[in-house]
């Protein structure tokens, strides 16, 4: 098994406020399309698209509810297929839409990571659905994920 480093939550809270600025900059400063041909209101749109999956998994673990990773239907073999389905479904967004559906999301996931302790965040065996620290799955669908877009977008 990988060792991963521990994240504490108030480290994952920083990245994430850091990152969001760095993110949004970013998409405001996009003069078009990047050269995948993605607005920067699609970007913010699959971002979205996988927070909204990130607070699913936490919430039906929460509720006893069997946790299905990506999402009902959907491998994690299918990705390029699940993200084309979100792009196609993200077209004609508008950046206040996006943007707003974004600030929505994250502060969702600021809420979910203060709830979070640092076992929780950190223990590879808390969350059985995962398979590995949840610290992993956290960063990689919000903090992360910011920095990569950002990037994309030329911040």
């Amino acid at each position: 098994m990988p060792e991963f480093a521990p994240l504490p939550p108030a480290v994952a809270l920083d990245r994430l406020w850091t990152d969001r600025v760095r993110l949004l900059a970013a998409v405001e400063r996009a003069t078009g399309p990047t050269a995948d041909g993605w607005t920067p209101a699609e970007h913010l749109i699959h971002i979205v698209a996988w927070q909204r999956r990130l607070l699913t998994w936490f919430a039906d673990d929460a509720s006893g509810r069997p946790v299905v990773r990506p999402e009902p239907g959907w491998t994690f073999d299918q990705l390029d297929a699940l993200n084309a389905r979100d792009y196609e479904a993200s077209r004609g967004v508008g950046l206040a839409a996006a943007r707003e559906a974004f600030e929505q999301a994250h502060t969702e996931v600021v809420a979910l990571i203060g709830r979070l302790t640092p076992d929780d965040l950190n223990d590879e065996h808390r969350y059985a659905w995962l398979g590995f620290p949840a610290s992993q799955t956290v960063a990689g669908n919000s903090f992360a994920h910011y920095r990569e877009h950002a990037e994309w977008l030329g911040g």
